[in-house]
């Protein structure tokens, strides 16, 4: 009997911990510092963007797109049991990765104002919370920059969504540079990493009712050269807080993206995060093989989904269509 116990212990002990973030209620409106970190040096990280951040094509909650945020009478807003799972979260996910290998010397938290998406681990180690909304565009961001941050390190990818709903490459970059400012306004401390947003790409032959957005990378790369030649001095006064990130030429081909062609695959979240984490750690830029130098360790495997998992925790092509295009009303 005894042996038995200690045989299942493990499994046991796992359950318990998925248990305890099941009924964990985490409150993010005021951004407190994670209890685990408030008395560290550790940086603090928001993560800030669309469906890319939240990590759509790569998160493992059922549903449109499985946001999991609650809204209580108080105004907070809260995480529903659905945010934690064995796998997902996107680049998010695999940044958390990379900082549980000690060899990486990489240890950070996140706050943000939800935390859809995000897998066991990161709420473990309190990097589940973050800013990516699925759908919307820079201009639809604004208004979320302006929100309190206590963030050491911001992320931001933005515009994906401005070009698929047709918007100019003047639009976007205002947008952008509204959210740059903002975020600024409300953390002046805070470092800004700026991404030079990833390609589209054609979409997977199956996917009959995906439009396809490759047409539009002309209108990315100009939005892109904006970002590297033109944000620093459109935002008077603080060119040293704002580094920009290459991520256009760091996912390059379809086995980057999910069948979609605008999200990207586990492999293609995964040169995202390393393409932020070499900017972090100010370690060479490595578009073409980001994750050089990096150890992924054994939690690879555990946070890679097989093909068939994937197609079933993603909605369908339709209500992909009505996200990107911002028509969807569930949101």
């Amino acid at each position: 009997m005894k042996n038995r116990f200690f045989r299942f212990f493990p499994i046991i002990l796992l359950f318990g911990f998925i248990l305890l973030g099941l009924s964990r209620q985490t409150h993010i409106l005021a951004e407190p510092i994670p209890s685990k970190l408030s008395s560290t040096n550790y940086p603090i990280i928001r993560q800030f963007g669309d469906s890319i951040t939240f990590g759509y094509g790569f998160v493992q909650c059922y549903g449109i797109p499985g946001i999991c945020m609650n809204y209580g009478n108080n105004g907070q807003n809260s995480c529903s049991p659905c945010a934690v799972q064995l796998w997902g979260g996107g680049y998010r996910n695999w940044m958390t990765v990379i900082a549980l290998q000690p060899a990486n010397q990489l240890v950070f938290g996140t706050v943000g104002y939800q935390c859809g998406g995000s897998n066991a681990s990161q709420w473990s180690t309190n990097s589940m919370s973050h800013d990516g909304y699925p759908g919307f565009r820079t201009d639809q961001l604004v208004p979320i920059a302006s929100l309190p941050s206590i963030a050491d390190i911001t992320l931001v990818h933005a515009g994906t969504n401005d070009f698929i709903q047709g918007k100019s490459v003047d639009k976007a970059t205002v947008g952008l540079t509204y959210i740059i400012q903002n975020l600024i306004t409300q953390n002046p401390s805070t470092t800004i990493y700026v991404a030079q947003i990833i390609r589209y790409m054609k979409p997977a032959s199956t996917c009959t009712s995906c439009k396809d957005y490759s047409v539009l990378n002309p209108i990315v790369e100009q939005y892109n050269q904006w970002i590297s030649n033109q944000l620093t001095k459109t935002i008077n006064g603080f060119p040293n807080q704002i580094v920009i990130v290459d991520m256009y030429d760091a996912l390059t081909s379809s086995s980057d993206y999910s069948f979609d062609g605008v999200h990207p695959s586990s492999a293609g979240y995964q040169k995202m995060a390393c393409s932020w984490v070499r900017a972090i750690k100010k370690m060479p830029s490595m578009p073409g093989n980001p994750c050089s130098d990096l150890t992924l360790g054994e939690t690879k495997g555990l946070s890679t989904p097989l093909n068939s998992d994937v197609e079933k925790s993603l909605p369908q092509p339709e209500q992909i269509q009505q996200i990107m295009q911002g028509k969807y009303k569930g949101l």
